[in-house]
């Protein structure tokens, strides 16, 4: 029951936080970027610098605002005057530059880590006619999507509660997933290749492909990884789903045999399954604690791309946390040296670990 509420309030968070962008238009600036390249500006292509700049004609945008994004710190100059530096996101009135300063701004903009993750956008406020108060209202895309998503898992979580409730609750407990001593587990979680757990994995690898999802909702393209799988349609919504959904099904299953090699190669015997077993424990209440953040996002009103980048960073920890817990269950189970068991946690899970993360992250 406390897994069904967990998913109504996903569905929540993502209602809410759905409906705070209404009536916005979102124009990309990077198109303008110029770098200095000699004794002339030229285009931005990705170059390898430290300061790009661009015009911003305030009498074409008016009654807009200037949003400037980055994951490093940054510096923001305009007409050669340094107005603002730091790393969280900021906005600035484009008619009030203009009082300030000119009609037509040169902005610089100044980041010794480069311009990856820098994002500058004109946002503009539609306004709403009154004659057309009674037009139909457009489509939200995403919200739709994740409605549907959302109810799918749970109806198919409804099913496992009602056919395995005990193997359900062995997935959810937080008590064994911490715990560095050998607990009880159904006889259903000893048997990882069964078809029951097949499905639970899958279960698992779409339930995070969901949250991954909505999370790269509202991260932009603040990574390579968020940037592919922006939604703008409901069909590219489920198609996205199922890829991303696979993608983590088709890892769980190279760890399932990573495991199995070097659980061999160490000659270390039944500690597969519960390594596994406990792996799998670990994405259901990451997942669970990730939902739990977005509930807070709702109440605080929190919409800033870097807040949903720094959710990737708990899952990790997250994870990082699981690694040490099964290090130390390693050591109340087997009687050997700590080296080998490090040499074999390395290879088992850290490497994995560190590539993953390289690759969401960056």
């Amino acid at each position: 029951m406390r897994s069904t509420f967990l998913f109504l309030v996903f569905v929540l968070v993502v209602l809410k936080a759905t409906a705070q962008f209404p009536n916005k238009i979102i124009i990309d600036l990077k198109p303008t970027w110029l770098v200095h390249g000699g004794p002339e500006f030229e285009p931005f292509q990705n170059q390898t610098t430290s300061s790009i700049y661009f015009w911003l004609p305030a009498s074409q945008y008016k009654g807009t605002v200037l949003s400037i994004a980055g994951r490093h710190p940054l510096s923001v100059f305009v007409d050669s005057k340094l107005i603002w530096s730091g790393q969280q996101p900021v906005i600035f009135s484009v008619d009030s530059l203009a009082k300030l300063y000119s009609a037509r701004l040169f902005i610089g903009i100044y980041s010794p880590a480069g311009f990856k993750n820098v994002s500058t956008k004109i946002v503009t406020q539609i306004p709403i006619d009154e004659t057309l108060q009674n037009a139909l209202r457009g489509g939200n895309f995403f919200l739709d999507f994740a409605i549907i998503a959302s109810l799918m898992l749970l109806i198919s979580f409804t099913m496992f509660v009602r056919t395995n409730p005990m193997l359900t609750q062995d997935y959810f407990d937080f008590r064994k997933l911490l715990s560095t001593q050998d607990r009880t587990e159904s006889g259903f979680g000893l048997r990882i290749a069964s078809s029951v757990n097949i499905l639970y994995y899958f279960f698992g690898s779409c339930f995070l492909a969901l949250i991954l999802l909505s999370v790269f909702h509202f991260m932009k393209n603040t990574t390579y990884l968020s940037a592919m799988f922006q939604i703008q349609t409901t069909p590219q919504g489920f198609g996205q789903w199922a890829i991303l959904s696979l993608a983590i099904f088709g890892f769980l299953i190279f760890k399932l045999l990573w495991i199995t090699v070097f659980a061999r190669l160490f000659a270390f015997k039944d500690t597969v399954r519960f390594q596994f077993f406990n792996f799998i424990r670990l994405i259901f209440i990451s997942v669970a604690a990730l939902m739990i953040i977005g509930l807070g996002s709702l109440l605080f009103n929190v919409r800033s791309e870097l807040f949903f980048y720094y959710q990737i960073y708990l899952l990790a920890a997250l994870f990082v946390i699981g690694t040490s817990v099964v290090y130390l269950k390693l050591m109340t189970r087997l009687p050997y040296h700590f080296f080998h068991l490090f040499s074999y946690l390395c290879a088992s899970e850290i490497i994995p670990l560190i590539l993953l993360m390289k690759v969401i992250l960056y």
